[in-house]
């Protein structure tokens, strides 16, 4: 089934914000993001995946690329933050732990690049 994917890329201070997403077989840092919702535009989609996994609202600056992945296309954004706050972890409605699901993020926070 086609899912197209969203993920934001925020710097701050010369930093990325990453999340750590594990399960019981690995571990993995990436950018907050997701799933593009039924009738969401892109940019609404990334802003509301950081908002859900970092609890930072953001606004879209610039579209970085588009790709295909395995399950559809994936979108990566320049976003901002529209204060200064810190991340504080969230929650990802998609990595919830149900029927045998074990994916959860971990942590969040500004990694120098």
């Amino acid at each position: 089934m086609a899912r197209d994917r969203v993920c934001g890329a925020i710097i701050r201070d010369e930093s990325i914000l990453m999340v750590r997403i594990a399960d019981e077989d690995k571990e993995f840092w990436t950018l907050p993001g997701g799933g593009i919702e039924y009738n969401e535009t892109q940019e609404e989609a990334v802003i509301r995946e950081v908002k859900e996994e970092v609890n930072l609202d953001v606004r879209v600056k610039l579209k970085l690329f588009e790709m295909e992945y395995v399950h559809g296309m994936d979108y990566c954004f320049l976003c901002e933050t529209i204060n200064n706050e810190q991340p504080q972890l969230g929650h990802d409605p998609e990595l919830l732990r149900s029927e045998g699901n074990t994916n959860e993020i971990r942590d969040a926070f500004f990694n120098r690049v």
